[in-house]
């Protein structure tokens, strides 16, 4: 699978809350079809804990982001009062296959080695667990070729076509990888909101990219092209790998109910 373009660090861009929360509700909506009861799940990329949590109240979760490792006294007031936590996990105390569900949201498109985040997924997932994940394909941003000169723009997700997505999870040791995309459209009045959003979401190479607009007339807006995925981790006994190539049987295709 091809690598996509850099974007801006981690460290340099917050991508919108309201998209982060948008895009995670409407891959939950997909689990009304998924018959699973996750004891713990791992979560990934922007976190919107009240969304999983209305599924699942029952579960344990995890992050890996360090900024809950140092808020014990919060946690331990949401444990009392019953309010849903994260319980921050430091990557490395985590164990193989240590997960029933794992959920990436925005995630994947920002990565430079997208096959190393699939065998991760991968690795952290118990036999029969459900990797859930979405992130921004390359269409993104397409109009913005047309308001700024090349120098400004940055590559969003390079060449990541859902399709290769779907290979790539099955060379990573999953099963049953299913992919699906919608577009969402962001409209702006303010030039300067849609270059600093446009950077967040590591279209252009800086937030103050106004100055550089060279269609002023045209509207203001923002395609998002919004990929979704789901796979399993196979059942050891039902799957096998052989270079590279996953055999899948015909018991574990159609999936037992429960």
């Amino acid at each position: 699978m091809p690598t996509p373009s850099a974007v801006p660090s981690a460290a340099s861009r917050t991508i919108p809350e309201f998209l982060a929360l948008e895009v995670a509700q409407r891959m939950a909506e997909k689990l009304e079809v998924v018959r699973l009861q996750p004891k713990k799940i791992g979560h990934l990329g922007e976190l919107n804990l009240s969304v999983l949590a209305s599924y699942y109240p029952e579960s344990d979760h995890h992050c890996f982001d360090s900024r809950f490792s140092s808020n014990a006294l919060a946690q331990l007031f949401k444990k009392i009062t019953r309010q849903h936590f994260y319980k921050y996990q430091a990557p490395s105390d985590i164990g193989a296959a240590d997960f029933d569900l794992i959920w990436s949201n925005l995630e994947l498109h920002l990565r430079g080695e997208p096959e190393v985040l699939m065998k991760r997924w991968r690795s952290r997932l118990k036999p029969e667990g459900l990797l859930m994940f979405s992130y921004l394909g390359p269409d993104t941003g397409k109009e913005l070729a047309k308001l700024f000169r090349n120098d400004c723009l940055l590559k969003n997700a390079g060449s990541l076509d859902m399709h290769d997505v779907g290979d790539g999870l099955i060379q990573a040791g999953f099963s049953e990888p299913v992919m699906d995309m919608e577009y969402l459209t962001l409209s702006y009045d303010d030039p300067h909101l849609l270059c600093k959003e446009a950077f967040n979401l590591g279209l252009l190479t800086s937030p103050e990219s106004v100055e550089h607009l060279i269609q002023t007339e045209l509207k203001l807006t923002i395609t998002l092209e919004v990929v979704y995925g789901h796979a399993w981790a196979p059942d050891a006994l039902l799957s096998q790998k052989k270079a590279g190539i996953t055999t899948i049987s015909p018991d574990q295709i159609v999936r037992p109910k429960k």
